[in-house]
């Protein structure tokens, strides 16, 4: 069964994710993803500055933004932020998105931040891109 959650907002969630673990690898390998599910370069700077309540995101994504960002911080996400959450999510979307934040918060980013995984980028033709770690900027 396909997953019903948008791919936007599962990428926004990974980058959410990512961001709050400080996991470049994950960044790195998102970033493409989530700029072909329409994710703009503001919010992906809001997001890597963990600015999830600047106005400039739509209250629906900052509502699924303060959800994941809940999940990895804290055991348990407050009312508010879940209640907010529930109001533009249905409950399959709900638990797709835990589903979704704590796979790559568990088996992605933790994995990666703990081993020091190198950050690079493999499309394509199989070339490997230079990464911000490489300080290209990119």
């Amino acid at each position: 069964m396909a997953l019903r959650l948008p791919a936007r907002s599962r990428e926004l969630v990974v980058l959410t994710v990512a961001a709050y673990t400080e996991c470049a690898f994950v960044d790195a390998q998102h970033e493409p993803l989530a700029r072909s599910a329409g994710v703009d370069e503001p919010t992906l700077r809001l997001i890597r500055a963990r600015d999830l309540d600047d106005p400039a995101i739509p209250l629906p994504n900052r509502a699924l933004l303060r959800l994941t960002a809940d999940v990895v911080q804290h055991p348990r996400v407050s009312d508010e932020v879940f209640g907010l959450a529930r109001s533009f999510l249905s409950e399959r979307e709900l638990v797709e998105v835990l589903q979704v934040a704590t796979y790559y918060y568990w088996s992605f980013a933790r994995m990666a931040t703990v081993l020091d995984v190198q950050v690079t980028r493999i499309y394509g033709n199989g070339e490997v891109l230079a990464s911000r770690a490489d300080g290209d900027g990119a």
